[in-house]
């Protein structure tokens, strides 16, 4: 079997492009690498490339595999870490995953919930702390966690009351349960959001707070009003 010879593309944007030390002269013209012709050009080599050796049998194979049934009710939910507590909400109530920034704090609106205002693709949101709604301690932080701002994004959710944001120390997105999986959350339990959750599910070998969106919203524009 004779082996595909390798596309050899120029990288630019790496060396001297945005990703670079942006001193290319085209920079100028196009403002960003995405918008030069070079760039466009690498990727239209990338796409028509030949495929490696085993490439199709091996796309064949996982196609022909077949897939695990879903449980009629299952629910997709985002699971994220506030402290040392993982805790979840229906996907549907989250827009975006974001990227940390500054918080501006609003002029005669202080408390512990409200944060202030962030900008999100040009858009000014209100910045809530779910994490002292809930009465969680985020300065606490799981065993195998060592740097608590390693994984910090900010998480835009959407209500019948409207949009906001608020920063989480860990996402993880794409997560599915039955709701025949949640465990009744023990009366014992120390989850500081325990009077939020409906259950409990097991993930990854820890325990996560579902919440009950409706409770949590409800809560939260009061402290708004």
């Amino acid at each position: 079997m004779t082996s595909t010879p390798t596309t050899v593309i120029n990288a630019c944007w790496k060396s001297i492009g945005v990703w670079g030390d942006r001193s290319c002269p085209e920079l100028r013209q196009h403002t960003h690498c995405r918008n030069c012709p070079v760039y466009h050009a690498a990727g239209a080599t990338l796409l028509d490339r030949e495929p490696p050796p085993g490439y199709r049998e091996d796309w064949t194979a996982r196609a022909a595999h077949p897939r695990e049934p879903v449980l009629a009710g299952t629910k997709s939910i985002v699971i994220f870490r506030l402290g040392a507590e993982w805790l979840a909400l229906p996907i549907e109530v989250f827009q975006e995953v974001a990227d940390s920034r500054p918080i501006h704090s609003l002029p005669h609106r202080e408390g512990r919930i409200l944060k202030g205002l962030v900008n999100i693709r040009g858009e000014l949101l209100l910045c809530v702390s779910l994490a002292d709604l809930l009465g969680v301690d985020t300065t606490a932080k799981p065993a195998d966690r060592k740097e608590k701002s390693a994984y910090q994004r900010l998480l835009v959710v959407t209500h019948k009351s409207g949009r906001a944001v608020f920063p989480a120390d860990e996402v993880h997105s794409g997560c599915r349960y039955h709701p025949d999986e949640l465990r009744p959350v023990p009366a014992t339990v120390s989850l500081a959001s325990a009077r939020y959750s409906v259950g409990l599910l097991s993930w990854r070998e820890r325990n996560v707070g579902v919440l009950d969106p409706e409770l949590v919203f409800y809560s939260l524009n009061r402290h708004l009003a």
